[in-house]
């Protein structure tokens, strides 16, 4: 009886040895650092419903572009605007005399001109006579020399007939205006504050850069070239 009981015992521990783990103990990946994937559901998905977010055909999902409002390369582009006209070029020169008359006188306004290759704004005159007493006239026709000329004294020239265009840097000298002098001193910055049918200066200066049309008809003109070493008169 003494050999029976711990054989039975030994028995009894090899059986409950085979017998498999307990299903109430947590699966072996469910331990804490454990490497094993865990187990792939097998629950089947559900049916998809009537408001699935499946996009519609591709032919209606394309958004439909605005029109652009840039032109398209094909159109071509406006030409540039054109350039505002320039007078022809030429050099200044001054005009001196006692009396100066002007007929038909329009004042255009003020333009762009050509100076010995610079560009200088100018006053613009269209006129169709004038009458210039004591005129002499000068400029520089190279460094250092200069054409100067000379009406007879106490004459008077004329410029006439036909349309005349007078481009002036400055007119400086007195307004006659039925009898009463005014000082006045016309630039680009500051033009004549009235257009006048006509107008008369006395003792004026006047520094143009051309004029176009009319015949200038000089009484007793005296021409001389003037240099910086001597003077050369010619008749």
């Amino acid at each position: 009886m003494m050999r029976t009981q711990p054989l039975a015992a030994v028995a009894m521990v090899a059986v409950l040895a085979l017998q498999p783990p307990s299903s109430t103990e947590p699966p072996p990946s469910s331990t804490p650092g454990s490497s094993s994937p865990a187990p792939t559901s097998t629950t089947p998905e559900p049916p998809a419903s009537s408001t699935s977010s499946t996009p519609p055909p591709a032919s209606s999902s394309v958004p439909v572009q605005p029109p652009s409002a840039e032109p398209s390369p094909s159109t071509p582009a406006p030409p540039p605007p054109a350039p505002a006209p320039v007078a022809a070029g030429g050099r200044e020169w001054t005009l001196t005399a006692s009396r100066l008359d002007l007929g038909g006188l329009n004042f255009v306004g003020v333009v762009d001109a050509l100076v010995s290759g610079q560009l200088v704004k100018v006053l613009k005159f269209t006129a169709n006579d004038m009458k210039i007493k004591d005129l002499v006239q000068s400029g520089e026709i190279s460094p250092g020399v200069k054409l100067i000329t000379a009406a007879r004294p106490g004459s008077t020239s004329t410029v006439s007939p036909g349309r005349i265009e007078l481009y002036t840097v400055q007119l400086k000298g007195n307004l006659d205006l039925l009898g009463i002098k005014i000082p006045v001193d016309y630039t680009a910055a500051h033009p004549p504050p009235l257009n006048v049918p006509f107008a008369t200066f006395t003792e004026v200066t006047v520094r143009n850069t051309d004029l176009i049309g009319g015949t200038l008809k000089i009484p007793g003109a005296r021409i001389s070239v003037v240099s910086d070493q001597a003077p050369v008169e010619r008749r």
